[in-house]
């Protein structure tokens, strides 16, 4: 594949200071600091990383290859399993990035940040994997809550078939609201 061949050459002339990624409160670190570890995979150590909450990561030149972006990852000790944080593209040079450890792992004293070129379609099918945001799951785990309080009336013995696709609906509404605009709860709606 095309892509195969490029390297850093995908950020364009030279690719110099290609990339970088900022831990709020920390310096920034440019693609230089970075260890190539494939033809199209960069990663760099990140020290007293269980305080880490998110990490921003930038393209700071256009990439050259049409059709790619870059996918942004993160991995603890032993580093071998690397999880997928967000997209940088072009049309999307910079993310804020929430990190997740995964609750077996818990927070690692050390990580690893990556970044690897790849097609924009295999970026969206990452995407589509991440974990929804945190007020989606916060709303669906009150909405569970409330439905499992309302089972203990009697009310819903004869009526709970009737109500829970109204219950499903008003779910559906909500995770859109928030995938739209996750402030919509602060804003004063009468």
């Amino acid at each position: 594949e095309y892509l195969d061949q490029l390297g850093m050459e995908a950020f364009g002339p030279g690719g110099q200071s290609a990339f970088g990624f900022v831990v709020p409160g920390r310096v920034p670190v440019y693609s230089e600091q970075f260890t190539q570890i494939e033809a199209l995979k960069w990663s760099c150590d990140v020290e007293n990383s269980q305080q880490i909450r998110d990490v921003v990561v930038f393209l700071t030149q256009p990439l050259a290859a049409p059709g790619c972006g870059v996918g942004c990852f993160i991995t603890g000790p032993p580093f071998d399993k690397w999880h997928f944080v967000g997209t940088l593209s072009n049309e999307s040079p910079s993310g804020v990035f929430r990190v997740r450890w995964p609750p077996d792992e818990g927070a690692p004293t050390a990580c690893r940040i990556g970044v690897s070129i790849m097609s924009i379609a295999e970026l969206q099918a990452l995407e589509a994997t991440l974990p929804g945001t945190e007020l989606v799951d916060f709303g669906r785990k009150v909405a569970n809550d409330l439905w499992n309080y309302l089972g203990s009336f009697e009310i819903m013995l004869t009526h709970g078939a009737m109500l829970l696709p109204l219950f499903n609906r008003w779910m559906a509404r909500f995770e859109d609201r928030c995938k739209h605009d996750p402030f919509w709860w602060l804003k004063n709606s009468e």
